[in-house]
């Protein structure tokens, strides 16, 4: 890709396995540096196949036990420890929103009886308290991470902040969605722009720079010969005869209305011949100006290379003829500016052919 990068954004994916035992080494050992919400978040990605907290039926669905140990001082984290049993399901102590602690609803003398009860080795008591306290703590992230896109976007399949967003546009419901080679996650950020009903040059420039991750340039009122149907022919008599209004001399009609170009520039060679017909990104920038503006309006498209890259057409090498294959340059063009391009390549962006050849 260029300069730019890539524009599409990647999904989130699950943590790898290495990763997920090294954290979970720090959280043993210094469960204080992290915060609840982002932890939780992290053991949502690290089991993509179990129901996000909150949501569990039954519970051998659950991804961690959350629960809280009774405590009379000021808590420095809201994650006091973090415990693994084998064949358990993984317990999470934390230090808040629960019935404990000087700002809990329990009274300190019953927050006090229950830590003289858990240091004598008798945990009873907590552990029925946890019975109540897991679910408020549970519900509570879940209320957390559903009013945060970037918490929904962890499963991008129960993303519901990517069903909003991509509602303004047409692609909110699974019917709708991954209908082109564009990816969706790639067009809801550009979801304020392509959602006005007003239509411009200036937006579809921005949705292409965005999206393809090039330099682009919108040229309006290109010229364009119209072929009538024949159905709208003029016949004495019927349809389409109105003199000054609907008639017009000849099978066809020069239009600069119907028809624009778009410059694109690359600045390396393997991105430019990507962007010619057949190449990858040639099928997201068709697919991408058609999802924006339909088969209204026919577009060219021209392509520029960096001069010094261009290639230059030798025997037995292969070139596409018009898009790839140069002759050598003069004498007085090898000292040419950096930023001088060479734009010869222009195609149709719906009728473009693709043209292998072997030069000889």
């Amino acid at each position: 890709m260029s300069k730019k990068g890539k524009a599409v954004a990647d999904e989130a994916k699950p943590v790898p396995l290495e990763e997920a035992q090294t954290r979970r080494q720090m959280l043993e050992a210094e469960p204080y540096r992290f915060n609840i919400h982002a932890l939780l978040r992290e053991m949502e990605r690290m089991y993509p196949d179990r129901p996000r907290i909150g949501r569990s039926q039954v519970l051998n669905q659950e991804i961690v036990n959350i629960g809280q140990d009774p405590f009379l001082d000021f808590p420095a984290s809201n994650v006091k420890a973090f415990e693994v049993r084998e064949d358990e399901i993984p317990r999470l102590r934390t230090r808040f929103l629960g019935y404990f602690g000087p700002q809990g609803p329990l009274p300190i003398l019953t927050t006090a009886e229950a830590m003289r009860w858990q240091e004598a080795g008798d945990d009873a008591f907590v552990r029925f308290a946890d019975i109540f306290a897991t679910r408020f703590l549970q519900l509570f992230h879940r209320v957390w991470a559903d009013a945060r896109p970037i918490a929904q976007f962890d499963r991008p399949e129960e993303d519901r902040f990517a069903a909003y967003v991509g509602s303004t546009i047409g692609i909110g419901t699974a019917p709708f969605r991954d209908r082109d080679r564009v990816p969706d996650i790639a067009k809801l950020p550009f979801a304020g722009v392509m959602a006005s009903r007003v239509k411009s040059a200036k937006r579809l420039q921005q949705v292409l720079e965005g999206v393809l991750g090039v330099d682009v340039k919108i040229r309006e009122r290109e010229g364009i010969w119209l072929e009538f149907e024949e159905s709208d022919l003029t016949r004495l008599g019927e349809a389409g005869a109105d003199l000054g209004r609907n008639t017009y001399a000849g099978r066809r009609v020069y239009s600069i209305n119907d028809k624009a170009a778009i410059e694109i520039r690359t600045e390396q060679l393997e991105d430019y011949e990507s962007f010619l017909p057949g190449g990858e990104m040639f099928e997201r920038l068709a697919d991408m100006v058609r999802f924006y503006l339909g088969e209204q309006i026919d577009f060219d498209v021209e392509l520029a290379l960096p001069r010094q890259l261009c290639p230059k057409a030798q025997l037995g090498t292969k070139g596409r003829l018009g898009y790839t294959t140069w002759t050598p340059l003069k004498a007085d063009d090898e000292g040419s500016r950096e930023d001088d391009y060479v734009s010869d390549a222009r195609f149709s962006l719906h009728q473009a052919v693709i043209g292998d050849i072997q030069t000889e």
